[in-house]
């Protein structure tokens, strides 16, 4: 099976842009109608999954900052790129989240095969504070218990495909892996949709044994920082993969062939249950224009995969 998705947060329009500068009055309106655009394209370039673009989300934590315990702190960069996000301090209570990710879709815009993502608890406790846990781990274990709400709402509400972001496992040169696996079983044990851990901003090559140990349906790999060499001396069987064969980062287009080549070889030496193509990470890194050839470039390799 080769199916595609994109990963995360899309870009805004010039136009949406600056509506959002000045606030304007209909701005929830331009919104939709951008999201309505990007569904479309998506459609139109036949990927496998369709979601969400997140054109109102300021960043991927934002939605969170609505639960009761959460305050905004000061923005931070997002590792060592030109975003940005805003900090959250939680509280020690999470009792009303489990709607958080739910209700800031718009889910009526989405077809029966639609994705979702969210930040897995190691990735997100690293971005935040509290002060009411003794330990990181404790956040963790926290965090990945309010996950878990949000992650069964969403199985309930047709995903079928939920991606878990983790870049800062793929970043940080040493990951306490035994903690990464505590949380992620806590999200994914009896969960109703397949998961697959997004890991990108640094290279794992050295990390696909812990990695591929986890409790999690499946991997998806940033092709741009993860050399493909080292992925293919692994076996995927049991596994899902992704392969992230776009890069969010570069506006060059990818060659079609090259990357089918590479993804054929890739996929025959690893033998994974299933197969899907990607965004090494969210679109929202390029403007609009090369974001729109991307997609469309995406729909165009994954028709062209074949394995033997």
């Amino acid at each position: 099976m080769i199916s595609s998705y994109t990963v995360g947060i899309y870009p805004r329009s010039e136009d949406l842009i600056e509506a959002t500068r000045k606030n304007v009055k209909n701005l929830s309106s331009l919104y939709l109608k951008e999201k309505k655009e990007y569904v479309t394209l998506q459609k139109k370039a036949g990927l496998g999954y369709i979601c969400d673009p997140l054109v109102d989300w300021d960043d991927i934590y934002r939605p969170f900052s609505k639960l009761k315990s959460a305050n905004l702190e000061a923005l931070n960069r997002v590792y060592e790129t030109n975003m940005f996000y805003r900090k959250i301090s939680f509280g020690d209570s999470f009792k009303d989240a489990g709607n958080i990710i739910k209700s800031n879709l718009n889910i009526s815009l989405l077809p029966a095969n639609r994705s979702v993502c969210m930040v897995e608890p190691y990735t997100f406790a690293e971005s935040h504070t509290s002060s009411k846990y003794k330990t990181r781990e404790d956040f963790i274990i926290s965090l990945a218990k309010m996950l878990r709400k949000e992650a069964d709402t969403l199985a309930k509400s047709g995903f079928d495909l939920i991606q878990l972001l983790g870049p800062s496992i793929a970043y940080n040169p040493k990951v306490n892996f035994e903690v990464v696996k505590k949380g992620l079983e806590i999200i994914t044990k009896g969960l109703k949709a397949k998961t697959i851990l997004h890991l990108y901003f640094g290279d794992i090559s050295k990390k696909l044994e812990s990695l591929l140990d986890l409790p999690i349906s499946g991997l998806g790999l940033d092709a741009t920082s993860t050399p493909i060499s080292s992925i293919k001396r692994h076996s995927f069987s049991g596994k899902l993969l992704a392969v992230g064969i776009i890069d969010s980062y570069n506006t060059k287009l990818e060659d079609s062939d090259e990357a089918i080549a590479q993804l054929n070889d890739m996929f025959l030496q690893t033998r994974p249950n299933e197969i899907y193509v990607t965004t090494n990470f969210d679109l929202q890194y390029l403007p609009k224009y090369f974001a729109v050839k991307k997609i469309f470039r995406l729909g165009q390799i994954a028709r062209g995969v074949k394995i033997a």
